[in-house]
């Protein structure tokens, strides 16, 4: 192991020019420092806590700062008289608090008396110019004890850095003066002190995603950072100036030995991981993709059957956030209860509420660990009274409640009343997100439902998945109860609809905890999880009926989601198909609200309009079915019944639309009859009317291609669209797929149609454009002018790619791709499924392969979910199935080798 450096080692024999520059120390100063950084990293390699690496790190710092002051402070003498110059040096920030991890800034603050005076400028331009030129980042503030006050005052931030501050050199009085008038201000402040730290903390969570579990999270900045853990101090300063870290807030009550040990365990995580990205003298606090995949083989998390060793470290991560963010907001609620107390003209008295339980300053105290000895039920009591008070748990009622949840046995698992009162807690009108958020924090939901607990801080290593899968399940709740209370009705209508008019949704809430338990055991998760279903049900009391219900959801909550973006939603084989399954309309309410609770809930990116549409449109589909009571063989006649209608429906008021615009209405109902029926069942009336304006101006302009912006529904801009127009011809799809990859463009989704004159029109879903419309304008240019060459035969599509930008992509896990013909799931066509991992020009590489083969692409289905592509091809082969078995291979082997091999 390296030695700690001495300074003086470094120092001890500097000849030092006339003049008053100090330049002739850099080397001394770059030399000293090399030689602290191989020290500490020797400690962070060889697993040394990282508190004490950063603890040294700022006392090998202390040592060069207070050198180079005494070093300025003599040669400055040596040209001055030598006056009783009063000023002291001050750490602050991180480096104040001795938290200096190894890319950290290195922030000072020179404190003087009196008028500013070239003794002071001369020291702090030596120290920071000697720091700058040994690269690095530095920042020195210079003032009175009046101007700290002041600033501080104006800016609560700057007054919020003094209370790290921390003596390192020159007239200590100064620094206990400052400390002083600072405690004199917050205390008198301390209510606004307080407030104003939640409001920059909330400012902060808005800014950084509102998660704490975010894919590639801020150690520092994002929920369950390192912030996070300093807003705790200060909040809890603010009331007992004692407090200067972890172990003074259990020190003074704010929370206790368990919590305090949590928090210890995640700092060091923390810190060590933040270490090693600082590893590189690069100050980076973000969790990037690549760099999670260095850290789990450097922290030593090795794949196993089911978890890659990344997901491992992602998991640790969210534990330790988890437990920073929890242990932040119990010292932030004690030190406002302090507060309060302390500021308040009256003690509100305790009001007792059943149980032995209490409400004390609006929040629900358990008085003592004994009530909860005597009656282990009363661990779930307590959230009934929560709800039924309409009021939060108090910090001290959580820890309590977390100390105990050992009393959660099998026998208590198994205990009538407690599963009468975790059914009251999901069915309870307000408080269940909150309510069950909070069980699983505090592990009672997990102890309880320990099929859950396996899914406890439990992560996807992928692009999709925004939330650990124990966070998303409660987000499904969530998303469930905002339906409920009508936040999305003008969004989702339908649903919100459905929402209303469910007695109860306490079965629908169960489904969406238990939906996804099969994770984390491997593949198969649906069918995994639905065989767990009985054995909960039993445990929890359910009637036969019930378990079939919550057996049903978890089973088939991937189902109504696939079918609506891999299938025609309008085809009564797929239809059949899901009624069937579902067996009752209210069977298939459940599944449609969990499914777009579900989709909602993996990330913001995963929820479009045009995905709502395919659902919703299957949904009413299989309700009519359902509602109807027909045998099966009249099925035929009734779907085309009501795809007649809904397509008459839909041409008139498209009509409507563009008769308002000054379209002629004869004109444009020839066109919409030339159409595929498919085209008016998958497309609205506003944006059909705009795609038939968009084909006159093409078929009047006469060009060999032509590329339109895509409607997309207002407030629902989270996919950008083009609609190509062309005359139609062999492998159209396949250029423009590969056009489109070629000018960088990530295609989401795709429906291609020909009416009978031969008129393609293909729809593409694209990712957002960063700079909005005039990007967007620029880009359909391009688009427009790169297809219109590659169809003259001026370049080849492969050229265009070889050409293009190289990409980055993200490290995630690699699946095998698949490859399935299907001629059962439609009457008339063959479906092709594809799945893959997405790349450039991945859409490209497949439609050019069914071209080669001569196959007409009558409609597809593209489907992109983070890294993973499933795209699903309707298909003739001169005009019907595909049905020769040699062909079908052949077929299903060239698209895995093209999808294996790439066009370039």
């Amino acid at each position: 192991m390296a030695l700690q450096p001495l300074c003086d080692d470094f120092f001890g024999v500097v000849e030092a020019p006339a003049g008053p520059s100090s330049a002739h120390l850099n080397p001394s100063v770059r030399a000293y420092l090399d030689a602290a950084r191989e020290y500490l990293l020797d400690l962070h390699d060889q697993g040394v806590p990282s508190r004490r690496v950063n603890e040294e790190h700022a006392d090998l710092t202390d040592r060069l700062v207070r050198k180079l002051y005494r070093l300025a402070e003599d040669r400055y003498f040596a040209h001055f008289p030598r006056l009783n110059f009063r000023v002291a040096l001050l750490a602050v920030g991180g480096y104040g608090r001795r938290e200096l991890s190894l890319a950290s800034d290195i922030d000072l603050l020179l404190l003087y008396r009196g008028k500013m005076n070239p003794y002071v400028e001369t020291l702090a331009e030596a120290i920071t110019t000697r720091l700058w030129d040994a690269r690095l980042t530095v920042g020195m503030a210079t003032r009175t004890i009046q101007q700290c006050l002041k600033l501080g005052k104006e800016d609560l931030p700057t007054l919020t850095s003094y209370l790290d501050g921390r003596f390192l050199v020159g007239d200590p009085s100064l620094y206990t003066d400052l400390d002083a008038e600072v405690r004199r201000w917050i205390r008198n402040h301390s209510t606004e002190f307080i407030r104003s730290k939640l409001e920059e903390q909330r400012a902060r969570h808005e800014r950084m995603g509102e998660s704490l579990f975010l894919l590639q999270p801020n150690l520092r900045e994002s929920v369950g950072g390192l912030r996070d853990y300093h807003m705790g101090l200060w909040t809890a300063r603010a009331v007992r100036w004692e407090v200067r870290k972890p172990e003074h807030l259990l020190l003074h009550g704010f929370i206790d030995a368990s919590d305090l040990e949590d928090l210890l365990a995640a700092l060091d995580f923390l810190w060590r991981v933040r270490n090693q990205l600082h590893r590189g003298l690069r100050k980076d606090d973000r969790l990037h993709f690549e760099a999670q995949e260095a850290l789990a083989q450097r922290f030593g998390f090795k794949e196993t059957d089911h978890r890659l060793g990344v997901e491992q470290l992602m998991q640790s991560y969210y534990l330790h956030a988890r437990a920073v963010e929890r242990v932040t907001r119990r010292t932030i609620d004690h030190a406002q209860t302090l507060d309060h107390e302390r500021n308040a003209r009256y003690k509100q008295p305790a009001r007792a509420i059943e149980e032995g339980f209490a409400i004390v300053n609006g929040k629900l105290q358990i008085p003592s660990a004994v009530l909860l000895q005597e009656r282990p039920a009363r661990l779930l009591s307590a959230f009934v009274a929560s709800q039924q008070y309409d009021v939060p748990l108090s910090a001290r009622a959580q820890r309590l409640i977390q100390q105990h949840v050992h009393l959660v046995d099998d026998g208590f698992r198994r205990d009538a009343e407690a599963a009468e009162l975790f059914r009251q807690i999901l069915s309870a009108p307000q408080r269940v997100y909150r309510s069950l958020s909070l069980m699983d924090e505090v592990g009672l939901l997990g102890a309880y439902l320990p099929e859950f607990g396996e899914l406890v801080a439990l992560w996807q290593h992928d692009m999709y998945h925004t939330y650990t899968v124990d966070v998303h399940s409660l987000f499904l709740v969530e998303q469930l109860r905002r339906l409920r209370k009508g936040r999305f009705a003008r969004e989702l209508p339908l649903a919100t609809e459905m929402m209303r008019e469910l007695p109860s949704p306490e079965l629908l809430f169960l489904g969406c905890l238990l939906h996804d338990i099969g994770k984390g055991r491997g593949g198969g998760h649906s069918e995994k999880g639905a065989r767990m279903v009985p054995e909960i049900g039993k445990r929890l009391g359910l009637e036969p009926h019930e378990v079939e219900t919550v057996k049903l959801l978890v089973l088939h909550h991937l189902t109504m989601s696939a079918m609506a973006e891999q299938r025609d939603v309008h085809d009564p084989r797929q239809i059949l198909k899901l009624a069937r399954l579902v067996g009752t309309r209210e069977q298939l309410r459940s599944l449609y609200l969990l499914t777009v609770a579900d989709i909602r809930s993996v990330s913001p990116v995963a929820w479009t309009s045009w995905k709502a549409g395919l659902l919703e449109a299957l949904y009413r589909n299989a309700a009519e079915w359902l509602e109807a009571g027909a045998a099966d063989q009249t099925a035929p006649r009734y779907f085309l019944e009501r795809a007649t209608e809904r397509v008459s429906s839909t041409q008139k008021e498209a009509l409507e639309r563009l008769s308002a615009r000054g379209v002629l209405v004869e004109q444009a109902a020839g066109f919409l009859d030339s159409m595929p029926r498919n085209y008016l069942l998958n497309h609205g009336p506003a944006e059909i009317a705009a795609q038939v304006e968009a084909a006159f101006d093409f078929l009047a302009s006469d060009p060999e291609i032509g590329v339109y912006p895509f409607p997309a529904q207002a407030g629902e801009e989270v996919f950008w669209g083009v609609v190509v127009l062309a005359h139609d011809r062999p492998g159209l799809f396949s250029i423009v797929a590969g056009v489109l990859a070629a000018c960088g463009h990530n295609i989401l989704g795709a429906q291609v149609y020909t009416n009978r004159n031969s008129l393609a029109v293909e729809i593409y879903q694209l990712d957002l454009m960063p700079g909005g419309a005039p990007e967007e304008e620029d880009a359909l240019r391009r688009i427009e002018s790169q297809l219109r060459d590659t169809l003259a035969g001026k370049q080849t599509v492969e050229g265009l790619l070889a050409n293009r930008s190289p990409t980055h992509p993200h490290t995630l896990r690699a699946k095998a791709p698949s490859v399935r013909i299907a001629n059962d799931e439609s009457d008339f066509y063959t479906v092709i499924d594809v799945t893959a991992n997405d790349r450039p020009a991945l859409l490209y590489d497949i439609t050019r392969t069914l071209s080669q083969f001569g196959l007409d692409v009558v409609m597809a289905r593209v489907s992109t979910r983070a890294n993973q592509v499933t795209d699903a091809f309707y298909v003739t082969d001169n005009g019907h199935k595909i049905l020769e078995r040699m062909r079908q291979q052949q077929i299903e082997e060239s698209l895995l080798t093209a999808i294996r091999q790439g066009s370039i």
